[in-house]
């Protein structure tokens, strides 16, 4: 199935930041999960947008289960995840980061981004939220940190419809994004 593709934008509320995501985020540039108080937005190719924690809490019935976390600090998003729904159960794993000569994780997402022109006009940046989930050995789920401001820091995302609906790709990013880091 095609792969689609979504822009994620997360608003922090400044107002309503806590004194340790603030202190985090603007002097250690650290990255903080979600709190109830921001906003993540999905902007989805075809035009549809989702406010996640609104359509998140209000109408949805999360068919995923997130797995235990990387004991990683550097990656600390799940090892895998779960889609449990009516007419299938599918289990998808963390592609696992190498390490460069610098230090730096690395993860290759151009072949899942192979046809999204943002991936390649736009400057990635280092996330611990950046991730690739794979079936087997076929990459169907990703995010890739882009430049963006630390109070709203914004994402793109790869998708293979095949597995995912909008209605889980929501509750997916609302877990990710609700982590603690």
């Amino acid at each position: 199935m095609p792969i689609k593709y979504a822009e994620i934008t997360i608003i922090i509320n400044t107002e309503k930041e806590s004194m340790s995501n603030y202190f985090n985020r603007l002097l250690l540039s650290n990255e903080n999960k979600t709190t109830d108080n921001d906003t993540i937005i999905i902007l989805f190719d075809d035009g549809i947008i989702s406010d996640v924690k609104k359509e998140y809490n209000t109408t949805l019935h999360s068919p995923i289960k997130m797995g235990p976390s990387s004991l990683s600090r550097y990656f600390p998003l799940p090892i895998y995840f779960e889609i449990k729904d009516k007419d299938k159960n599918e289990t998808f794993f963390s592609k696992t980061p190498t390490v460069d000569c610098n230090g730096e994780l690395r993860l290759n997402s151009k072949p899942i981004f192979d046809n999204n022109k943002k991936h390649t006009t736009t400057t990635k940046e280092p996330s611990v939220y950046n991730s690739i989930f794979e079936r087997g050995n076929k990459q169907v789920l990703a995010i890739v940190k882009i430049k963006s401001s630390k109070d709203k820091p914004r994402f793109l995302l790869a998708y293979d419809d095949e597995y995912f609906k909008k209605e889980s790709i929501i509750c997916f990013v609302n877990n990710i994004f609700s982590i603690t880091l």
